[in-house]
């Protein structure tokens, strides 16, 4: 039997989602359960730097924050890629519903 190789998830990007860094919201380019490339982030957010940040989310015309923290595996010209931690318990449950609710 073989062993499962270790990839990585695919990534996607919600029009309901974006993060908020130091109270600022920067879009979602594509993310997954455990990763978020952030676009038009400040670039004095260095590789191995820990990171707090929220998630916004909109729905329905209100905002909902879920803060979180992180630690940054890149940040270049393709945007901020984080490695950040779950902000919920339920956090796969969220994104599967704003998944299907969008279309995705």
């Amino acid at each position: 039997m073989s062993q499962p190789q270790a990839t990585s998830q695919p990534r996607f990007s919600l029009k309901c989602l974006r993060v908020a860094i130091d109270l600022k919201l920067y879009p979602i380019v594509g993310m997954n359960i455990q990763d978020v490339m952030v676009g038009g982030a400040p670039d004095w957010i260095a590789p191995k730097q820990p990171l707090d940040f929220s998630f916004v989310m909109d729905l329905q015309g209100k905002e909902r924050r879920l803060p979180t923290y992180g630690v940054v595996l890149t940040n270049d010209s393709r945007g901020l890629d984080v490695r950040y931690r779950p902000p919920t318990s339920q956090w796969r449950a969220i994104l599967t519903k704003l998944l299907t609710e969008e279309g995705v």
